[in-house]
């Protein structure tokens, strides 16, 4: 039997997939790419989560979904600083259901945005955002700008599917038509197509930006280079683009995590802003985790922030730094940590995840995890996308629907319900 599908590869969230299936085996696939191939593979694979279980002084013991939810539930309860962390690579329903679990439990509920692409909300507040969706630049594009983002290496289709290579209604010679320009502190992948590469010196993105702005309102600058790039190529780049009729620039974590963080993310939408004077040009973030733009969204939604949300005052309160879960974690507040869809502990530095380690974990995964493996409380999820259904949000913040087309294995859940689940216990609890 053949399905048609959307894969949870990455946030590209590319729904041309096809899967040919005999009973519950996934036999062949057509048009995923590595990251897919792996997802859909791991799907039945050996390491999968299975059952729920607990730690404690008699070691770790198997238990029942509702014995372990009830744990959690207690966990939570109990400590004064919890965190709900993750959720990037959860559905908008199990995001929903965890900002309540947050809000019953009095703690902060944070993704694994507020260290990556969360900052285009910082950006975006004093500079606003000039956005297009990926059909739009796929059918209007002429000009294509990857600046610190790899999409080689993160999302494989991308060039293919919407950026270089597809012939667009406004587009139809595909990459012949197209001018990619490349910004980054090596060659890299996509560096090998593109028109021009420019290579800068590590951390001077904002430097560079700010020369371009200059070169864009018409000031001549007294120096040779920029960044270690010439300043003839910045001016012959900034009079390309001028004459082009659609730009699109796609950023990645090399400019987020070169110094200046967000504020380089900041300098490169004003610039998109300034070029708005002459020609169309827009920006989109080359986020990673399938829902990690829908998080942001939902949580904007109902609690008017983002990210790093605390309850704790019983009304919804952020401010980043003080109530995101890194630096939290930092100055060793967090007492408690609810983990769903992540894996900090293999991806954190070694001295937040020692000190994640001394505090009781209640993890919801697919997979055995190194997070899973020190828990305190695991509970198995479905995949979702694979085995549970619900809404995404694609890099363009357009919303994708997952359907399921595998039974999940016996008594595993979704993670939106297996959050429902501990909501409830908890608010028995408090009753």
């Amino acid at each position: 039997m053949r399905f048609k599908t959307v894969c949870t590869g990455c946030s590209l969230l590319c729904d041309d997939i096809m899967v040919d299936l005999e009973g519950e085996r996934i036999v062949s696939t057509f048009n995923l790419c590595a990251h897919g191939e792996e997802k859909f593979i791991k799907a039945r694979g050996t390491e999968r989560l299975l059952k729920p279980f607990v730690r404690d002084s008699n070691g770790v013991r198997e238990v029942s979904l509702d014995e372990a939810a009830e744990r959690a539930a207690e966990i939570l309860l109990n400590a004064e600083r919890p965190v709900l962390w993750g959720w990037s690579s959860s559905s908008i329903e199990a995001q929903m259901a965890g900002i309540e679990l947050a809000r019953e439990v009095g703690g902060i509920i944070d993704n694994t945005g507020s260290i990556c692409h969360g900052a285009i909300w910082f950006a975006a507040s004093e500079s606003g955002l000039p956005m297009a969706t990926l059909g739009e630049v796929m059918n209007r594009a002429d000009v294509v700008v990857y600046w610190g983002s790899d999409p080689g290496h993160s999302h494989p289709r991308h060039l293919s599917r919407y950026s270089v290579l597809p012939r667009g209604i406004y587009t139809q010679s595909g990459y012949e038509q197209r001018r990619v320009y490349v910004f980054d502190i090596r060659r890299t992948r996509v560096g090998k197509i593109a028109n021009t590469l420019i290579e800068l010196e590590p951390n001077k993105d904002y430097e560079l930006i700010t020369a371009m702005r200059l070169l864009l309102k018409g000031r001549k600058l007294r120096v040779d280079k920029v960044a270690g790039v010439s300043t003839k190529i910045l001016e012959k780049v900034i009079q390309e683009w001028k004459e082009r009729d659609f730009g699109a620039v796609f950023y990645g974590m090399g400019l987020l995590a070169s110094r200046g963080k967000y504020r380089n993310l900041e300098a490169l939408l004003r610039l998109v802003w300034e070029m708005n004077e002459y020609t169309r040009f827009v920006v989109l973030p080359m986020a990673g985790h399938f829902n990690m733009i829908g998080f942001n969204h939902v949580a904007a939604s109902v609690t008017s922030y983002p990210l790093g949300i605390d309850f704790s005052r019983h009304i919804p309160y952020s401010n980043p730094g003080e109530t995101t879960f890194a630096e939290m974690l930092q100055r060793g507040e967090v007492d408690a940590a609810f983990i769903i869809g992540s894996n900090p502990l293999l991806n954190f530095p070694a001295k937040l995840a020692r000190k994640l380690t001394r505090i009781p974990l209640v993890v919801v995964d697919c997979f055995k995890t190194l997070t899973v493996k020190h828990a305190t409380v695991a509970m198995p999820a479905a995949i979702t996308g694979i085995e549970a259904g619900g809404v995404a949000y694609r890099m363009d913040s357009v919303p994708i629907i997952l359907k399921e087309f595998l039974n999940p294995p016996e008594g595993v859940l979704s993670d939106a319900d297996i959050t429902r689940i501990i909501v409830e216990k908890v608010r028995k609890r408090k009753n």
